[in-house]
């Protein structure tokens, strides 16, 4: 008789997950948004220099930080009543060029690198449930994967005024960048709400931040915010299926 509550009761808390507010919803959701990738280069400095007597033009190597629109999917696996692990991945594109030994965001007349990219996220999150509200915080462990193609239209030869690599070797020194020093690895912090509309479907906002330790230990020297990723992004979640 005590084995058989002992059963009953296993079985009671492995499906109190499924008979939250999560249940009403299909474990998927999809979302688009915004990602903002803060460039560093130039900061701090107050007068932008003009063209130099070589010819070669002046200003900043690279482009403002990118506002990059991005698409994902996002599933939901409870593990507790109210913690849920949710991978997630995000997909986007940035241009880039390579300077000052660093893969820097391209103003679309300097680019030479064309970059998809994609956002690999693997939260834990907490989940309150309000109303018709369902607030999450939370993060986790992402790997940003991306790999560098030389950019449509631009000559494998191609110089910039005053740099030293052809496009070709630009893109290759831009892949080298960025699957080296750990730069792959983005822990993510996230919170977002989703509110339940009358058809069951729940219709949300999800903002996330990339933290970018790798600059802690990176070569060359850069602010720590260089390359620090802030994500919004509009979430969908159909109902469950039944």
């Amino acid at each position: 008789m005590k084995t058989e509550r002992l059963y009953l009761l296993i079985l009671a808390f492995l499906l109190v997950p499924l008979s939250g507010i999560a249940a009403q919803y299909s474990p998927w959701s999809y979302f688009g948004g915004l990602n903002l990738i803060y460039n560093s280069d130039g900061e701090g400095v107050t007068v932008i220099p003009g063209m130099q007597p070589d010819g070669i033009p002046g200003g900043l190597s690279s482009a403002p930080s990118p506002l990059a629109g991005f698409a994902g999917a996002e599933y939901r696996w409870p593990l507790t009543p109210v913690i849920d692990f949710a991978p997630s991945a995000s997909f986007y594109t940035v241009q880039y060029l390579f300077a000052e030994g660093r893969a820097l965001p391209a103003e679309i007349e300097n680019r030479t690198a064309f970059v998809p990219s994609l956002l690999l996220d693997a939260s834990f999150l907490y989940h309150i449930e309000k109303d018709r509200f369902l607030y999450s915080f939370g993060g986790g462990p992402a790997i940003l994967a991306r790999y560098a193609f030389l950019e449509s239209g631009v000559p494998a030869d191609a110089i910039n005024p005053g740099e030293k690599l052809n496009a070709k070797d630009q893109v290759k020194a831009v892949n080298s960048y960025f699957w080296g020093s750990l730069r792959w690895f983005y822990p993510m912090i996230q919170a977002g709400v989703r509110y339940k509309l009358e058809t069951g479907w729940g219709a949300g906002l999800t903002v996330r931040a990339g933290i970018p330790f790798f600059n802690v230990w990176s070569q060359p020297k850069v602010p720590f915010t260089d390359s620090f990723m802030l994500l919004a992004a509009l979430t969908i979640t159909p109902p469950i299926s039944k």
